[in-house]
């Protein structure tokens, strides 16, 4: 005559899966759109002067790249890269805040190609060149040209800004 009725109890994670699968993708979505690094804070460099300049000239004499390093190496994901390392010696009597630098590429004696990079420039890590005073740069060149045999590259100052000149 009497039916029992069962109920099955409810798990109360149930009520709560939905609200937790919403804050985990906000918060995957946020942690994308942070983290995405785009070219917007790239500075561009003015008031640099470059060889054909006679300001350049007088104070190349000043300012010398000693003992530069080309090597190939291996970046993290496998690809081939060309490491470059060398000394900026400034012995001239002004600051230097940029130093641009042109790397030459050659097969034997022919050449290439020709790639530039800003291994000084103003930043919280990168500190001017006071007078008197000598700086290290290191850095990297991921895109190497296309049928260089890796036999030989070449590195000098193309272009520098002096303090105050932006």
């Amino acid at each position: 005559m009497f039916k029992e009725s069962q109920e099955k109890a409810k798990n109360p994670l149930w009520k709560f899966l939905p609200l937790a699968l919403i804050i985990f993708v906000a918060v995957v979505g946020a942690a994308i759109f942070l983290s995405d690094s785009s070219d917007e804070d790239v500075q561009v460099l003015t008031g640099i002067i470059r060889s054909d300049n006679s300001e350049f000239q007088w104070y190349s004499d000043y300012l010398k790249l000693v003992d530069p390093k080309i090597q190939m190496g291996l970046n993290f994901a496998g690809n081939r890269i060309v490491m470059i390392s060398g000394l900026i010696e400034n012995n001239g009597e002004r600051t230097v805040d940029v130093v641009e630098v042109k790397i030459a590429f050659f097969n034997y004696e022919e050449p290439i190609s020709e790639a530039f990079s800003t291994p000084v420039k103003p930043g919280p890590y990168s500190p001017p060149i006071e007078p008197l005073s000598q700086r290290t740069i290191n850095f990297y060149i991921e895109k190497i040209p296309k049928g260089w045999k890796s036999s030989h590259a070449e590195i000098e100052i193309s272009g520098i800004r002096f303090l105050g000149q932006e």
